[in-house]
């Protein structure tokens, strides 16, 4: 019938110096009733354990992770790490008395075709003012370019609403799931005299051979999965995280992260998501849009009182 988590996040309470719990994995039938039961349940669970601020979600299980409820673009499959849930959840949320507090958007950007001129000069005007350099992500020295990610996360993404710090104990974690899958081509570090000043991640969309694989039962399902995880490059890909040093913030270097990962990725897929962007993000809404990125689906964090 249905299923919810009472998330304690201790990261985040210690970072905001709050009591706000969280919930995620929250699924149930199209029934209002089923659903106000598990969230009250949900509700009195961490009202007990001294959560006394409210409740957000769905959080699967941190911001980090698979966020929000999916409110507009139904009619396409979701990208690797992002969430999907039926139509319906939208009215029984709001039924039960959640409130929607931030939208997230999330945009698709074909690789057909070259950037748009207007992209191409801001791009060799950024170069050229700012001296800055893109290179790849050396795989060799791991560790230490997940200290510098881990670093440029925690100063360039401190601004997103819901931001926690991220340690570097968690991105290792992260890396051992992603490293059989990503292309260092496509995973991006800008640099202003040497110094790391911003980063950019895309990942593959290996949702496409999940639902090739579903076809298939038990055993048969992974040993399809991981056969064409070896065997077939997905068509497209997902830019999920990107940052630029506050200092580098409003100089085009979104733009340049944009550009530099379509012209590359042009050569492997067939275009792909960004996302999630923040509603208020104008800069990563106005560079993506300059790109000819077109907002195609929407995600919502919704909050309630526990008390």
């Amino acid at each position: 019938m249905g299923r919810i988590a009472a998330i304690i996040n201790r990261h985040h309470n210690n970072y905001y110096k709050d009591k706000l719990g969280f919930f995620g994995f929250f699924d149930f039938a199209n029934d209002v009733e089923v659903a106000r039961s598990l969230f009250d349940r949900a509700s009195m669970e961490l009202r007990t354990k001294g959560f006394s601020d409210g409740l957000r979600g769905p959080y699967s299980p941190t911001v980090n992770d698979e966020c929000g409820l999916l409110v507009d673009g139904f009619e396409t499959a979701p990208f690797v790490m992002m969430p999907y849930n039926p139509h319906y959840y939208t009215e029984i949320y709001e039924k039960i008395g959640l409130k929607p507090a931030r939208d997230l958007f999330a945009y698709y950007l074909s690789s057909a075709g070259s950037p748009p001129e207007r992209i191409e000069r801001v791009v060799q005007r950024v170069k050229r003012t700012t001296g800055i350099q893109l290179r790849n992500i050396n795989l060799k020295k791991l560790d230490q370019e997940l200290a510098i990610i881990q670093k440029l996360y925690n100063v360039t993404l401190d601004r997103n609403w819901g931001f926690v710090p991220i340690s570097l104990e968690e991105l290792q974690f992260a890396a051992n799931d992603l490293k059989a899958i990503v292309d260092p081509s496509l995973v991006l570090i800008a640099e202003k005299d040497g110094v790391p000043i911003g980063f950019s991640m895309v990942i593959p969309n290996i949702n496409e051979h999940m639902w090739r694989a579903k076809q298939s039962k038990g055993l048969m399902r992974v040993l399809k999965f991981l056969w064409y995880l070896k065997t077939r490059a997905p068509k497209e890909a997902r830019l999920a995280v990107m940052g630029v040093s506050p200092e580098y913030r409003n100089k085009g270097i979104a733009a340049l992260f944009y550009y530099e990962s379509l012209v590359r990725g042009k050569k492997k897929v067939i275009g792909g998501e960004l996302s999630w962007v923040e509603e208020s993000n104008e800069e990563m809404i106005r560079a993506i849009e300059l790109m000819g990125g077109k907002k195609y689906k929407s995600y919502r964090i919704f909050e309630a009182s526990t008390v």
